[in-house]
């Protein structure tokens, strides 16, 4: 944008851009295109945006990122409740169903308004509004057949991301599973490979003491077998 503002101010006075600038402000045109050009690619795939595009969520628990994908497809749908955000002049805009398709459509509830910012299209200088739903909470939690917590720990957890973070750990190798304490360290571990630390960023809920228990029961029981099969 500011090559075209130079380039059209030289224009404008009447003073001749001469070939090499001009070669110059066409490759950085190219290079501009080129730039929009993947990143559309990357959100929405070629052609219209009319399917949901592979999610990038990170670490995000797997009970979190399918939540989200029922928000999104509800959204996403023509007969879903109007999504919308006001500029700056305070008149209603529509957000677009296509946004609800892209890789990184999680950004739109991002609290960070920059975060919204890279998937919502420039309007003016407001392009990071925040975004409203024309329905109550109520009613979108009834569409998504979701359940909201009531406290506590919920009541179904990822046991298979609980066993993907113990897998091949050198202290679980390190437990013998004759022991009388075999159970506990295992619980234990559980709980320092599922709490979020300065060595790894995982953040997997485990259940109450009771159910951890019948858990690294199963595991122990489990590498006994797998020993002594070796």
């Amino acid at each position: 944008m500011l090559v075209l503002i130079v380039w059209g101010a030289a224009a404008w006075d009447g003073e001749n851009i001469d070939q090499p600038a001009s070669v110059s402000v066409i490759a950085l045109l190219a290079m501009a295109a080129c730039v929009a050009a993947s990143w559309r690619h990357f959100q929405y795939g070629l052609g219209i945006a009319e399917s949901k595009r592979t999610p990038v969520y990170g670490s995000s628990r797997r009970s979190t990122v399918e939540t989200l994908e029922k928000l999104f497809d509800y959204l996403g749908r023509r007969t879903a409740p109007a999504a919308y955000f006001y500029d700056r002049k305070g008149i209603r805009r529509p957000v677009h169903r296509r946004h609800f398709y892209g890789r990184l459509r999680g950004l739109l509830l991002s609290e960070v308004a920059s975060d919204r910012a890279i998937v919502l299209p420039p309007r003016g200088f407001w392009f990071s509004a925040q975004i409203f739903v024309d329905a109550e909470p109520e009613e979108i939690i009834r569409a998504l057949k979701v359940r909201p917590n009531s406290g506590g720990r919920p009541k179904e957890y990822d046991y298979e991301a609980m066993l993907l973070a113990l897998i091949e750990h050198p202290a679980l190798r390190a437990i013998d599973p004759d022991e009388y304490r075999a159970e506990s360290a295992v619980m234990d571990l559980v709980r320092d490979r599922c709490e979020p630390s300065d060595d790894h960023d995982n953040n997997i809920r485990f259940p109450e003491n009771t159910r951890l228990r019948e858990f690294a029961k199963d595991i122990v029981a489990a590498v006994k077998i797998n020993r002594g099969a070796g």
